[in-house]
């Protein structure tokens, strides 16, 4: 949108999503974008719908995952750098008369510090703020009729390969998803850890043990399921239960 497209109907606006997503392995056969590319798509599509009360910011396309560094081209936030960066977002949007805010998240990782920071910015911003995942808001009954394999989203396998192939199958690579079992396996053993470690915090550029144990970021074999149709209905769900949460949200909160 131009800045006049966005001033024509600021006075009807009611709420801003903020996407969120990383930058990160997803196997050999997904871009790195998968958790901003998602996200973004859903948070659009539920715009959509209620426009034109909701506008959607720009995503925050590299979240925190650290986790994944092992992964070459994965990238990461410190925690409190996210935290920061989603307050300017609200704090840059707030001058414009807008009071709500919806963290719109595609990316596991950044379930806890976006919860940081929708506390953070609530207090010191006095807006009102939702943080969620648009998996948490899917009708699960329905997508279970569709999802043959483990819980979603998973990673990289049927849920996020089915997406992509819907959302962007320009930036899939499904002819080297054979090398998923050819090249490198699915799983390893993982590394030892002394009595106590698994407890112990790292830095958040240290850290490591992941890819001993998802051998190229792929986290179940039932990637073999996934298919462009089944990213259709998957979207079509996340849409649906993210339009009518924040219409929820909007109906059902005061904003000051």
């Amino acid at each position: 949108m131009s800045f006049a497209e966005v001033e024509d109907i600021l006075d009807r606006v009611e709420l801003a999503i903020i996407p969120t997503g990383s930058n990160e392995g997803h196997g050999p056969h997904l871009p790195l974008k998968v958790d901003a590319a998602t996200a973004t798509f859903v948070s659009c599509g539920a715009a959509e719908r209620l426009h034109p009360q909701v506008l959607v910011a720009p995503a925050l396309a590299v979240g925190h995952s650290p986790q994944h560094l092992e992964f070459p081209g994965s990238m990461t936030l410190r925690v409190e750098t996210q935290i920061r960066v989603l307050t300017d977002y609200c704090h840059s949007l707030m001058g414009y008369g807008i009071k709500r805010f919806a963290i719109v998240n595609g990316h596991g990782n950044n379930v806890a510090v976006n919860a940081q920071a929708a506390r953070r910015i609530t207090e010191e911003l006095g807006l009102l703020v939702a943080s969620f995942s648009y998996w948490d808001v899917i009708d699960k009954e329905k997508i279970a009729a569709i999802n043959e394999g483990r819980h979603y989203p998973g990673h990289a396998d049927e849920f996020e390969t089915s997406m992509i192939l819907h959302i962007c199958p320009e930036h899939a690579r499904m002819d080297r998803m054979h090398e998923i079992e050819d090249k490198y396996g699915l799983f390893g053993p993982g590394p030892e850890l002394g009595p106590g470690e698994q407890y112990l915090a790292t830095t958040t550029f240290k850290q490591t043990g992941l890819r001993a144990r998802l051998l190229c970021d792929v986290a179940a074999e039932n990637y073999k399921l996934a298919s462009a149709e089944k990213g259709a209905q998957f979207a079509q769900l996340a849409i649906e239960g993210t339009a009518a949460y924040l219409k929820d949200f909007i109906e059902n909160t005061e904003a000051g």
